[in-house]
């Protein structure tokens, strides 16, 4: 009997410590959660991190809870919970285990061991530490970081998933990518497949534009914490290993004996942005890269722009490369762009005050190759946002060329709920036209004889046929390569997603892709193998246009969007003359629609 007493008092004694370490690991994981954090996952759904981690072949990892369950997010190179340690205190059967496959691991830690501030802020820039992980257990780079910072426009302020970019001390490889400081870390928040952007960059190097080269999925883990499946590409740049044409800020910066101009001197003109700068280059003709914006961010941002120039047609172009460009620099570079718009936008052809031909001044190749890209993918901000130009010396080549490439999550019928309706159907031929936003150059040039024989031929001869390998060879290939750690991403942001309507899985993601390329692919051969005229029905509301559809010739009018206002009812649709859309009568020309609302 007093050997009985004693085991069962020893039982009380050990459980009232277990209950103890349980109670003090809560407490522990409560005073862990910073007030914001707390707000953040209540906002989200319940969802945060807890400092409680494990080890994975070598690195710690923070456990991830979502309302009272804890994620252990492993990388490619942990093949089972045995390559773990797990610290006392934590029961391994409590944890939902979770491995990534095939894709290397990268691991960042800043020196201040958190990343609230990158993540609100993307100006602030953290030092810290770099290494990457492979698939296979190697360690296959280690180093110091320069810095991490938050990346992007729309991808930084609308998501919780945050991209980066990030800057070694040396120009290394990285992630077998060639050698070079900065890299991107594109997020994918806005698409559920998590693959527009490399399905666009595999077409994009097909149509061989420049720095379109397909980057490396990889399992980001920040401070410990894994922040889901990311996409890794060079940052677009002047250099080399990105485009190798002349540096022009370099120059500049040899020219002034400084490499800072921030804080030069602004001259300001209504229409364009530059530096006071002393000396300039022999040559300033090259070469400039320079991005086109829409108005209502560019204006938001004018203040940040270290310069840029503002067209006769409005167009907004920021000077990526030189950053702070000297008056001198500014005037030349918008001249020629001008001249160009001139002759593009000229029924002629010919900018009227040099009398050039449009094709002298652009490389036509590379503006029909940089149209087909985003006419192809159906790019939401296609000749809107992220469209890049650049221009070398006269004594290299003087004319302008279109590219680099850059953002294609909304792409390939993409409608992330953020951005309000936009269409999802592969059956449009928009010619970059159909954003409010839109740059009135694509749509022009469209109408040029030599611009159109060239993209129908490229089309034709180069794309047409690979669209049906980019949907039954190259996304395969992505999706099974990526399958385990979209899986994990999913679960990680499950709240994002579902706050933006993407609730259906990996496999109808996929499914739905590869449906969207094959429909893209037959239409766009009537259009442009075939010659079927397509014409255009716009829809507005309130004088903006709220969707564009497209038949061809001879066809009927298609269904059209259901609307949803907050704001109003949707009586009818009619045209300007007040006549109702005719179902019956075939289309042979372009034609709008104003919505009819009733106010609430």
């Amino acid at each position: 009997m007093i050997k009985r007493n004693l085991i069962y008092s020893i039982l009380i004694i050990i459980a009232s410590i277990l209950l103890l370490g349980l109670n003090k690991l809560s407490d522990f994981q409560n005073e862990n959660i910073r007030p914001e954090d707390a707000e953040s996952a209540e906002n989200a759904g319940g969802n945060e991190t807890t400092e409680a981690g494990i080890v994975a072949a070598g690195h710690e990892i923070t456990l991830w809870e979502n309302e009272g369950t804890f994620y252990a997010f492993l990388p490619s190179a942990c093949k089972s919970e045995k390559d773990v340690q797990i610290p006392d205190g934590i029961d391994p059967s409590s944890i939902v285990w979770m491995h990534s496959e095939n894709i290397p691991a990268v691991f960042i830690d800043t020196d201040s061991g958190t990343s609230e501030q990158i993540n609100t802020d993307k100006d602030v820039k953290e030092p810290g530490h770099i290494s990457v992980l492979d698939a296979d257990g190697r360690i296959s780079f280690d180093r110091p970081l320069t810095y991490i910072k938050g990346k992007g426009n729309t991808s930084f302020t609308e998501f919780e998933k945050k991209p980066y970019q990030i800057k070694l001390a040396d120009s290394v490889p990285f992630l077998g990518m060639p050698s070079a400081k900065k890299w991107i870390f594109i997020s994918n928040s806005a698409d559920p497949s998590l693959l527009r952007n490399a399905l666009s960059r595999n077409l994009a190097e097909r149509l061989n534009l420049p720095q379109s080269e397909e980057g490396v999925f990889v399992d980001l883990y920040l401070n410990g914490e894994y922040m889901g499946n990311y996409y890794v590409t060079e940052k677009i740049e002047v250099g080399k290993n990105r485009l190798e044409i002349t540096d022009l800020e370099k120059a500049t910066e040899f020219a002034n004996k400084t490499a800072d101009f921030s804080s030069h001197e602004t001259v300001w003109t209504d229409t364009t942005k530059a530096k006071q700068i002393t000396n300039e280059p022999d040559d300033i003709t090259g070469g400039y890269l320079i991005e086109r914006d829409f108005d209502d961010r560019f204006l938001k941002e004018v203040e940040e722009h270290g310069s840029y120039f503002i067209t006769d047609a409005n167009e907004s172009f920021i000077l990526r490369s030189p950053e702070h460009a000297s008056g001198n620099q500014i005037a030349y570079i918008d001249g020629y762009v001008q001249s160009v718009e001139n002759a593009v936008l000229s029924l002629e052809g010919i900018d009227s005050t040099t009398g050039k031909y449009y094709t002298d001044l652009i490389d036509l190749d590379s503006f029909v190759r940089k149209y087909l890209l985003e006419e192809i993918t159906a790019n939401y901000d296609g000749g809107v946002a992220s469209s890049f130009f650049y221009k070398d010396t006269d004594a290299v080549n003087g004319k302008l060329y279109a590219g680099p490439v850059w953002d294609y999550d909304v792409t390939w019928g993409n409608t992330p709920a953020y951005l309000g309706h936009i269409s999802s159907s592969p059956d449009r031929l928009t010619r970059l036209a159909a954003h409010r936003d839109s740059s009135v150059w694509f749509n022009a040039l469209y109408e040029k004889e030599e611009f159109y024989e060239a993209l129908t031929a490229c089309y034709e001869q180069e794309i047409s046929v690979y669209l049906t390998a980019l949907a039954e060879e190259v996304l395969p290939r992505l999706s099974e390569m990526t399958d385990a750690s979209a899986a994990m991403d999913r679960i990680r942001w499950e709240a994002e997603y579902l706050r933006n309507d993407e609730a259906a899985d990996r496999e109808e993601e996929i499914a739905f892709l590869y449906d969207y390329i094959l429909m893209r692919k037959e239409f766009l051969d009537k259009a442009w193998i075939e010659n079927i005229p397509v014409r255009q029905i716009t829809l507005y509301t309130e004088n903006i246009i709220y969707d564009t559809l497209y038949v061809f010739e001879g066809e009927t009018l298609p269904p059209f969007p259901e609307t949803d206002f907050d704001f109003a009812k949707l009586t009818h649709w009619m045209t300007a003359d007040g006549i109702l859309p005719d179902t019956e009568t075939p289309v042979h020309e372009n034609m709008d629609f104003h919505a009819v609302l009733e106010y609430y």
